[in-house]
């Protein structure tokens, strides 16, 4: 049976992606630092699809780099063994640099580079131990493609994510363990509701039923949705920076 760890389950891509997989017949390790809205989700998974079905939940602070590990290695002897790891788990809240959010900012790196490294990294220590093939899946998004305005910790964590990804994609491919880079757009989430303008979006729905898609397909490199942010992106990473700089988002 494939079994299948989420971070960042209790809200958003992760807690959709959670149905997606339980439709697929995965047993789920679920984690998030709010217990009570995992339980919450637990509770409407087993609604959904039976008591059967395998969900394990812990709570998880991915900035809690140690109990990463710890967390990981108990979820996979719950579940009997792991054949996927999502790092999903993540937050927003980019502010205008110099404008002394310098803490804030340093959560966000945190969080969605240092926290998504220690759960790729605990992974892949799983798999090579287990001395089996396994899928580590990373949830970039399309704002490490450049800079973007009043963005520059949420654009400078994603980007970071997208190289550590390649990197890992490298290392451990003779481990048979495949890594995936998802760079997501602009999927219709709290994370990102109260932003003016949302080119492109599409509900969470959609967005987590193509990454499930993209992720049972193997893919080592997406966006989500595949169009159009397949080929805006392609021209983002190439636009000139003195055109870049002009552009108001």
């Amino acid at each position: 049976m494939n079994a299948i760890i989420i971070t960042g389950a209790s809200s958003g891509i992760g807690r959709h992606l959670a149905f997606e997989f339980a439709k697929r017949g995965y047993a789920l390790g679920l984690t998030a630092r709010r217990f009570d809205l995992l339980q919450k989700l637990r509770e409407e998974l087993f609604a959904k699809f039976g008591m059967s079905l395998k969900v394990e939940i812990r709570s998880l602070d991915v900035t809690d780099y140690k109990n990463v590990f710890s967390v990981l290695k108990d979820l996979n002897n719950s579940l009997g063994g792991l054949t996927h790891v999502v790092a999903n788990a993540g937050v927003a809240g980019s502010h205008p640099v110099g404008s002394g959010k310098f803490l804030h900012d340093k959560q966000v790196i945190e969080t969605n580079l240092l926290g998504a490294m220690a759960t790729v990294e605990a992974a892949a220590e799983i798999f090579k131990s287990a001395k089996t093939s396994g899928h580590i899946i990373g949830i970039s998004s399309i704002a490490g493609f450049r800079g973007f305005a009043g963005n520059g910790s949420y654009s400078s964590s994603k980007a970071g994510l997208t190289i550590y990804l390649e990197s890992a994609r490298r290392d451990l491919k003779k481990y048979g363990i495949l890594v995936t880079t998802i760079h997501p757009g602009f999927i219709d989430t709290d994370m990102n509701s109260h932003l003016p303008n949302r080119p492109f979006v599409v509900s969470v729905e959609r967005g987590a039923a193509e990454l499930a898609k993209l992720i049972e397909r193997k893919v080592k490199l997406s966006t989500v949705p595949v169009f159009p942010w397949g080929i805006v992106g392609y021209f983002i990473k190439r636009i000139p920076d003195y055109l870049w700089q002009r552009l108001k988002f």
